[in-house]
């Protein structure tokens, strides 16, 4: 067994949370160098299950850390959305709605980048249990154990962190989601010969609350279409029956209906949404992305992985500085700050996309050309418009409608 170390920081998982909590606590103080540590349970470029869609805000927030896209990308710059009341298309934009890129590349450029800052990675590390000591948390692994004045949990949806010292882990807010790649001929294919991402609601109208979606991608620089489904879950809902999740996505796209299961290497994955009723601080220990929970409307967590992260440095920042309230002031901030007021709508959005009266809500987006820009715009962040207020949306959408062609 390996000896003990102890940091002053340790950060559970080394995805785009964990790493970008360690980008932003280094830039502000560089003495720390050496002193934060992320265990990671396997080695970077690891495999990881994920669309991979960079929003517009996660692609600046990566630009304002100095991390460059160092991995093949596909920049997606309009889009469709088959609805159970009509077919939306987005139009094409100047600026990408997406950038899709591999997560096991992207994750290692943003390791590389936070080791050279000062991070002390350790790769092929379990973690086998946490628990709090009077003045420190220890962190079991498959590598001994490991100390920290402070950990923070950014272990995934199935976090340890948030399992052994937030009270364990709920599962009325956990998703799920299947997806699967195609090689597939870039002439020949509409995401890839005009630059579109496309979704698909319709299984709305068979019972399961969610969407499907289609996106251009490249492996090892081989064209692909990342194709999948996202099942949402929230205990208001009525516990009903529901399809396979593999039957409405073949139904959505029929470049997979020609496949049977065993010819697709199908690959299943949890999806924890956020909770504004949750906490995400301790006295000792914070969660940030996936653990604390992602987007559940549409599942994303990449930005807000990253938005966590900002968050998590200055709380951390503080705290070892001797502030006593950094913690509770990062769980207020969660729950009621900018980040954590838009996760609040988005859930509010799921509740009535997803509901029993979905299509009058379908119905509503596809009046007016105006207001699918802005709900694009504002889910992206393009420009801080998710940061206005509702009456500030409000005035934006209606003076858009009044203009000619507002209204679609």
């Amino acid at each position: 067994m390996a000896a003990s170390r102890t940091y002053d920081v340790l950060i559970a998982g080394a995805g785009p949370a964990g790493l970008a909590t360690a980008l932003f606590l280094l830039r502000e103080r560089p003495a720390l160098a050496g002193r934060i540590a992320a265990l990671e349970k396997a080695c970077h470029p690891r495999p990881k299950i994920c669309a991979g869609g960079l929003i517009p805000k996660a692609v600046a927030t990566l630009k304002e850390l100095g991390v460059g896209l160092d991995a093949p990308a596909v920049e997606v710059f309009d889009g469709e959305a088959r609805t159970p009341v009509k077919t939306i298309n987005l139009g094409r934009r100047a600026e990408p709605l997406c950038t899709i890129v591999r997560r096991d590349q992207f994750d290692a450029g943003l390791a590389r980048a936070a080791c050279r800052h000062g991070l002390t990675l350790h790769e092929a590390t379990s973690i086998l249990g946490v628990r709090a000591e009077a003045d420190r948390i220890c962190v079991e692994t498959t590598q001994g154990c490991f100390y920290g004045k402070v950990v923070v949990g950014a272990d995934g949806s199935a976090s340890r962190v948030r399992r052994d010292l937030f009270g364990g882990l709920r599962k009325d807010h956990i998703g799920r989601a299947l997806m699967v790649d195609l090689p597939v001929d870039p002439s020949a294919t509409d995401e890839f010969s005009n630059q579109r991402y496309r979704f698909d609601f319709n299984c709305l109208n068979n019972g399961l609350s969610g969407y499907s979606w289609s996106f251009p991608c490249l492996i090892d620089e081989r064209p692909h279409l990342n194709l999948g489904i996202y099942q949402y879950r929230d205990r208001r809902f009525a516990q009903r029956c529901t399809p396979g999740l593999f039957e409405e996505l073949r139904k959505a796209f029929p470049v997979v209906a020609d496949r049977a299961p065993t010819q697709l290497a199908l690959k299943a994955f949890p999806i924890r949404a956020f909770d504004g009723n949750d906490h995400f601080a301790t006295d000792r220990a914070l969660l940030v992305g996936d653990a604390a929970g992602v987007d559940p409307l549409m599942g994303e967590g990449i930005s807000y992985a990253l938005e966590h992260g900002r968050l998590a440095a200055e709380a951390l920042r503080r705290s070892l500085d001797g502030d006593p309230d950094a913690f509770a002031q990062y769980d207020d901030a969660m729950r009621r700050g900018a980040v954590g007021v838009k996760l609040r709508r988005l859930g509010f959005a799921a509740r009535r996309f997803y509901g029993p009266r979905h299509r009058l809500y379908f119905r509503l987006v596809a009046l007016s050309r105006t207001a699918q820009r802005l709900g694009v715009d504002w889910y992206n962040g393009a420009d801080g418009a998710d940061r206005m207020s509702i009456a500030q949306v409000v005035v934006r959408w209606v003076s858009g409608a009044l203009r000619p062609g507002g209204a679609s």
